[in-house]
């Protein structure tokens, strides 16, 4: 009896058969492929003779590595003679000595005396464009505006002292603020601090006419110790050649100075230069110099046509107060 839909067993046996002469075929071939290769084989086995020398032809990389590692050992090297870049080190060798051997420029201070009375002239010195001292008369009408501006605008400032003189006493007739021989200790110091007190932001004192005054040593004294007590500095106008006041401030320890040269020459504009240049010569030959003068036309117009020449002589404008100090 047949079973539905089954086969026969011979159709069977033929496909077994089939497959396994595949399954041969396919080792056959994979085995040969391995030996081909050099790899190991189970049937090709005995010629595997033939194809191995082939292989060894990989010791080329390793001779190539050995060449390129040459090359690094040089590249090591090479940085071993950098060390000797030792000749900069003799650069601080500098031979620059020479210009701070050199000697320092000479030093010109303008005084301006008589300020206070007028803003237009203390704008016609801040056009010079240099340092200037004004000295401020403690009465005048623009006292305290003038030394504010002054200040504000990097000028130096004085108290610009009244003070008795021998031949003058017409014209020192209603001088507000005015020391006189005939006063009193007390009211010397008391007119002496109201002056003071008059004019903000001075940095010293000089005196306005006085040949008197500054002849008197003991007055001269009085009339200095609030000046050691604030600090300040006195400048000696030296309206009197029997003037004892600048050597009275320095026996008093007071930082001081004298004017050398006085520019005003009664509206001659040609004579104010003239004097200018002997400022300038005096200062090149003694290496510093004060000069002094008062805002009339004349002397502020030369001031501003000549004043620049300073430096043709190779000298520095400085503050009054940079000078006042000890001579060497």
């Amino acid at each position: 009896m047949k079973l539905k839909g089954i086969p026969p067993w011979p159709v069977y046996s033929v496909a077994a058969g089939v497959l396994c002469v595949l399954a041969l075929l396919s080792m056959l071939a994979l085995d040969r492929m391995n030996w081909q290769k050099g790899e190991k084989s189970y049937i090709f086995t005995g010629a595997r003779v033939h194809k191995a020398p082939k292989v060894q032809v990989k010791p080329a990389p390793a001779i190539v590595k050995e060449k390129q590692a040459e090359p690094r050992a040089e590249a090591v090297r090479k940085p071993e003679p950098k060390p000797k870049p030792k000749p900069p080190v003799k650069e601080p060798v500098r031979v620059r000595p020479a210009p701070a051997a050199a000697a320092p420029r000479s030093k010109v201070a303008l005084v301006v005396d008589d300020m206070g009375n007028s803003l237009e002239a203390l704008d016609e010195l801040l056009g010079l464009g240099e340092p200037v001292t004004v000295s401020v008369l403690p009465y005048s009408p623009h006292s305290r505006e003038t030394a504010e501006i002054a200040h504000r605008k990097g000028l130096e400032v004085l108290l610009h002292l009244p003070l008795e003189s021998l031949n003058n006493h017409d014209s020192e007739a209603g001088i507000e603020g005015l020391i006189h021989s005939g006063m009193s200790e007390a009211e010397v110091r008391k007119t002496m601090a109201d002056d003071l007190d008059r004019v903000p932001y001075i940095k010293g004192v000089n005196n306005h006419m006085g040949s008197k005054v500054t002849a008197d040593e003991a007055l001269m004294r009085i009339i200095l110790e609030p000046l050691k007590e604030k600090g300040l500095f006195f400048l000696d106008s030296r309206t009197s050649g029997k003037s004892v006041a600048y050597a009275v401030a320095r026996n008093m320890g007071i930082p001081a100075e004298s004017r050398q040269v006085f520019l005003d020459a009664d509206g001659n504009n040609g004579l104010i230069k003239e004097r200018l240049l002997e400022l300038f010569r005096l200062a090149q030959k003694e290496g510093r110099a004060i000069g002094i003068c008062h805002p009339f036309r004349e002397t502020l117009q030369t001031l501003k046509e000549n004043f620049h020449l300073l430096k043709d002589y190779g000298l520095e404008a400085v503050l009054a107060s940079e000078l006042a100090t000890p001579r060497d």
